[in-house]
């Protein structure tokens, strides 16, 4: 009979496990059926073994790609709580330990000072127990002890260390299919994470080419209207100028016959009725609003075609005040049929940079201000020079943005206009045109009474700025 260190007793005769193996062996059963992960379950075997089976030290190693890297331990290597002292690795084959996860047999080192093989880790044992821990005919790791005492292991150590092992073996592996099923999971809703990020980038891409597109086929489609309508816009110009020179003939005419000598009495009466001087009147009145009415028409149409025109990826310099008043003009049935328009510019020097494109970021905002002012409500647009920026305040006194809606005024898709009558991709398009192509800023400031979208362009010159962006 031989009494171990941990006060249980066992029998060793026939090679039969005793009643007290049975319950060690049961007790470790249950604390590995209590463990929930593959950390627990670790750490509670070599926790278990080296408090019942009274050794000095017990660590555990997990095969990784032929390399056993200590995962738990008892002892030395773990000083505080579940936390090993220097990790290291073994490669299978090399040391006790390897050699016993290659051969796949336990193995009991009376004195490891005449063992080539002994691998120095915290101290110098002398003597070591290693039993492998195998699954389907595959060593997954090894259970290993060293005591600082010769001889300190027995056979019946390692018989009932090698049941242990082969009880733990199915659950270690069951718990890391679990960890690494775990791991693939995280990782799949990591990608699936990325590619709903990607898709939704890819919708927002799409929506923005396809309003890019929309915007070319509206500027051809207004470049073909207004070419169809400079021909008879030109001759009726002409026409009501050539119609006011005929009036003015007719007044003089007029005047001669009435104030000639020889005419009679009857027919002077009828010259002086003032049905006939009304006539006269309001037929030079009417073809002044036609002429100046047809000349509001040529500007607008000239405006348009130089807004409008299939000209994306053009660099020039530009009048900022000039093309402001294009906008509004273009603009100014809308914007009188809402409300009153004032302007103030300043002295801003010629910018450079994609004219069409700042006149579309003007027309959005400016639209904008349009439909958020009440009836009869006031815009201002104010342009000035702050430091190294030309800004452009353009200023509704609407019932302003809401606070919770500020920061998110920029993003794409996102509208506080009724379904169907925004996309939300206005000043989303805004904002990349003045701060990814043309190195500026675009801020907002709302209250309760006004809202100003202050637009500030850097005063680059042709060789300061980046044409890659804006080609």
């Amino acid at each position: 009979m031989q009494i171990s260190n941990c006060n249980a007793i066992y029998i060793y005769t026939t090679g039969e496990l005793v009643m007290s193996d049975l319950n060690i062996i049961s007790q470790f059963a249950t604390a590995m059926l209590k463990a929930a992960t593959l950390d627990d379950l670790l750490w509670a075997i070599s926790k278990n073994i080296g408090e019942t089976l009274g050794f000095d030290d017990c660590v555990i190693y997990l095969n990784d790609n032929n390399s056993l890297i200590q995962k738990a331990a008892f002892g030395i290597k773990n000083p505080t709580k579940r936390n090993l002292y220097n990790e290291i690795k073994i490669p299978v084959g090399k040391g006790i330990v390897g050699y016993v996860a290659q051969s796949q047999a336990s193995e009991i080192v009376a004195d490891t000072t005449v063992d080539h093989r002994y691998i120095w880790d915290e101290f110098s044992g002398k003597s070591e127990l290693a039993v492998p821990i195998i699954y389907e005919d595959i060593t997954i790791g090894v259970i290993d002890s060293e005591s600082s005492l010769k001889n300190a292991y027995s056979h019946n150590d390692m018989e009932v260390l090698q049941i242990i092992a082969n009880i733990a073996a199915p659950r270690i592996a069951s718990a890391q299919y679990c960890s690494e099923l775990k791991q693939t999971q995280s990782q799949l809703e990591e990608t699936n994470d990325k590619l709903f990020n990607s898709l939704e980038q890819l919708k927002e891409n799409q929506e923005v080419l396809v309003q890019n597109e929309k915007m070319v086929s509206i500027g051809l489609l207004a470049a073909g209207v207004a070419h169809e309508i400079n021909n008879p816009l030109a001759f009726s110009i002409s026409n009501v100028s050539y119609f006011k020179e005929c009036i003015k003939d007719i007044t003089n005419m007029h005047q001669v016959i009435f104030e000639h000598e020889n005419i009679s009495p009857k027919i002077k009466q009828q010259l002086q009725s003032i049905n006939y001087m009304q006539s006269l009147e309001e037929i030079t009145e009417v073809v002044g609003e036609t002429a100046n009415g047809l000349l509001r028409i040529k500007n607008i149409v000239s405006d348009l075609c130089g807004f409008a025109r299939n000209e994306e990826k053009e660099v020039s310099n530009f009048d900022v005040n000039k093309g402001i008043k294009i906008v509004t003009n273009i603009l100014k049935g809308e914007i009188n049929n809402n409300c009153h328009l004032e302007l103030d510019f300043g002295q801003i020097p010629d910018l450079y940079g994609n004219e069409t494109k700042i006149h579309q970021v003007f027309m959005n905002i400016i639209l904008n201000a349009v439909q958020a002012s009440r009836n009869n409500g006031l815009i201002s647009v104010k342009t000035y020079l702050d430091e190294n920026f030309a800004c452009i305040d353009i200023t509704d006194n609407g019932l302003g943005i809401a606070n919770e809606n500020l920061q998110n005024i920029f993003t794409p898709f996102f509208t506080t206009k009724p379904v169907g009558q925004g996309t939300g991709l206005g000043l989303y398009i805004c904002y990349k045109i003045i701060t990814e192509e043309h190195g500026g800023q675009i801020k907002v400031f709302s209250n309760h009474h006004k809202t100003t979208f202050r637009i500030m362009l850097p005063l680059h010159s042709a060789d300061q700025l980046n044409l890659h962006n804006l080609t």
